[in-house]
């Protein structure tokens, strides 16, 4: 019981917030790449923030509840309308809202961002390997995400809507290669097409010279840019544990989120900050999703339907 997948759109995963805690087994963190909406989709449930969602990229699929569902969705604000029978809803994002057995959901495209989250009350059922359902295999026609019943009243929160991603630079702090190269900085780069969740190809002008043939591969993380055949590539969130390309920059934490909603043919500019700037900027994202996500769970267990 649970969703049927007539069609799964563009790289549809079923993602929680990853494997923090086994990098040194080789295993990526994985888990959404905008985790701020996954929780946000979370807390219109008042689920745990811990709970998997479905994560569409660029364009959503088609999708029909077996049986009752609370659902929720967060993120880029995708074209999405519920059909129940002959009559056609549209939704918003974020929304919560209930499906009954036979109804479908369909997505449409996006303008605005890249990524959105379709989470379920109590979480989509889906296989815990390692502590987590994340998992890398894109759902296919046919498949059936289980889930539990349930109905919400709908709301529609004034917060959690997201911005223009590409509106402020993205900050970076020094690499363990070296200071972030003044290319970067006095440039813009256009986010390429073989983008995905394993790194962003970035294309402007050639970082050429930084590359050292005989470095050992090293430790990496999301956020790692590095730099390949003159290019820089930024390491997603399902991106190795270990690389040997000169590792020059890194994204900071609080910015990616807003780098998993940068759409293929994008610009984006950076700047650079020092490392306790960084961990000022992280710690404020975090208490502002935790106020907000709190604020949004009390009302979901209230029954609020104001949002």
């Amino acid at each position: 019981m649970g969703l049927l997948v007539v069609k799964p759109g563009l790289a549809t995963t079923v993602q929680d917030l990853g494997r923090p805690g086994y990098r040194g087994f080789g295993v990526p963190v994985g888990g959404a790449f905008d985790l701020g909406s996954l929780r946000l989709a979370n807390a219109l449930l008042g689920n745990d923030p811990t709970c998997a969602a479905i994560e569409m990229t660029m364009f959503g699929g088609q999708f029909q509840a077996i049986q009752l569902l609370a659902l929720a969705l967060a993120g880029a604000p995708f074209a999405v309308s519920l059909r129940r029978g002959d009559a056609v809803h549209e939704l918003s994002i974020p929304q919560t809202f209930s499906m009954s057995g036979g109804d479908q959901i369909i997505f449409g495209g996006v303008a605005l961002g890249l990524r959105a989250y379709l989470a379920v009350r109590g979480g989509w059922q889906t296989p815990v390997i390692l502590g987590s359902r994340s998992c890398e295999s894109r759902l296919q026609p046919d498949d059936i995400v289980p889930a539990g019943p349930g109905s919400v009243a709908v709301r529609r929160p004034s917060d959690g809507r997201i911005d223009d991603p590409t509106a402020d630079p993205f900050r970076l702090i020094d690499g363990p290669d070296g200071a972030v190269p003044l290319q970067l900085l006095e440039h813009t780069y256009r986010m390429g097409g073989a983008s995905d969740r394993v790194g962003l190809r970035l294309e402007g002008p050639s970082l050429a010279g930084l590359e050292n043939p005989g470095k050992a591969s090293a430790p990496v993380a999301p956020g790692a840019v590095q730099v390949a055949g003159g290019r820089p590539i930024i390491l997603g969130v399902a991106g190795g544990t270990m690389g040997g390309y000169p590792h020059v920059a890194h994204v900071i934490s609080a910015d990616l989120d807003r780098l998993g909603q940068v759409r293929p043919g994008e610009r984006i500019r950076f700047e650079r900050v020092e490392w306790d700037q960084a961990r000022c900027f992280d710690r404020e994202r975090r208490e502002h999703l935790a106020k907000r996500d709190r604020r949004i769970a009390l009302r979901a267990l209230d029954g609020d339907e104001s949002g």
